[in-house]
């Protein structure tokens, strides 16, 4: 599985690279087209899953409200090596809002 928070500057391209048979290919950043033959799809068998949560302006208005600190964003961090217990810990439900991976 591969997540892409980029969605731009060739990190689609090289995110569907990265991405094993069979694979997940996920995109949460936006920015550029996903281009890809759909034999290429097809004969790897790989998914591409768009996730959007609210929109781009309740973004900003999240932001906004953080910086001012009437918010609490709930983060957990993982360093980079450590990103398969990430992943089993989101399967888990054990990260209260987003995971971090940090290199």
């Amino acid at each position: 599985m591969v997540v892409d928070f980029v969605g731009e500057g060739g990190s689609t391209a090289e995110g569907l690279r990265m991405t094993k048979q069979a694979g997940d290919y996920h995109v949460v950043g936006y920015g550029e087209n996903v281009d890809v033959p759909t034999i290429d799809l097809i004969a790897a068998e790989k998914n591409i899953i768009g996730n959007l949560v609210g929109s781009y302006n309740d973004l900003c208005d999240l932001m906004e409200l953080a910086a001012r600190g009437l918010v609490t964003l709930h983060t957990a961090r993982y360093r980079l090596d450590d990103f398969q217990q990430a992943i089993d810990d989101l399967d888990a439900g054990r990260v209260r809002g987003r995971a971090i991976l940090v290199p």
